[in-house]
């Protein structure tokens, strides 16, 4: 049977993780994937008009959004934000970060944080004043979507091990999202650029990376405060991602 949601690669709705509080994320509310320039027209309007997706947060270098575009999910309505991660050196004129040999998946995470801390916060902002659902998306939608989704749940207060496990729950799709950048404009031949490590989908890259913005940041807490995210913008994106109590 085809997928309501076919030609997203790594699309999954992130629900049901407890929070430190004992509430849990309410479902239908917030969603994660690749590019969604290559959905089908039925798949985009699925987005729509069945999970009423009403913000899309496209975290895309600038370039990637001009030259790869929206796709389908363009001209329906829904408030399309873009903000963009920066990802350090590029390849040429391609999107491919040119990654530390040492260690490229945690160097990649910090460069996000570091370079575009604005950009980061304002996920967390967004979501904190959405109307409706929410889809987060980047190109494979593993990287800088799975950073700005550790940081959304870190602030709801789930629990790490539950904020990695998230982060690692579909290792195929991000595996096959990587394969299908050697097609996409911003990408193709660069892809060669990428180490071995940027085909997997390793849990323990997303704990080495929490815990140096736990040491360098005083954890996404003080990551978000020294960017205009404070306590109350906190508590309204946990009034709004997390059900309420009974």
């Amino acid at each position: 049977m085809l997928s309501p949601t076919a030609g997203l690669l790594h699309f999954r709705e992130v629900a049901g993780l407890p929070a430190a509080d004992g509430r849990r994320v309410r479902r239908g509310l917030l969603f994660r994937s690749d590019t969604p320039q290559f959905l089908s027209d039925a798949g985009a309007r699925h987005l729509v008009e069945v999970l009423g997706v009403r913000t899309v947060i496209d975290l895309r270098l600038p370039h990637e959004l001009e030259r790869e575009g929206r796709g389908p999910l363009g001209p329906l309505p829904h408030r399309h934000r873009h903000l963009p991660f920066e990802v350090g050196a590029l390849v040429g004129d391609s999107s491919v970060g040119v990654m530390d040999p040492d260690d490229p998946m945690v160097s990649t995470y910090l460069t996000y944080v570091r370079a575009s801390p604005e950009a980061v916060a304002g996920v967390v902002g967004e979501l904190a004043a959405a109307t409706g659902p929410a889809l987060v998306h980047c190109s494979v939608g593993r990287d800088r979507t799975g950073v700005a989704i550790a940081v959304v749940l870190e602030a709801l207060g789930v629990p790490r091990e539950d904020v990695v496990a998230e982060y690692a729950a579909d290792p195929a799709g991000a595996r096959a999202g990587m394969e299908r950048l050697r097609s996409m404009a911003t990408y193709g031949a660069a892809v060669a650029a990428f180490p071995p490590e940027a085909y997997e989908t390793d849990p323990v890259s997303m704990r080495r990376f929490l815990a140096a913005v736990d040491t360098e940041f005083g954890g996404v807490l003080g990551l978000l405060a020294a960017h205009g995210i404070g306590p109350a913008e906190v508590e309204r994106l946990r009034e709004r991602l997390l059900e309420q109590p009974t």
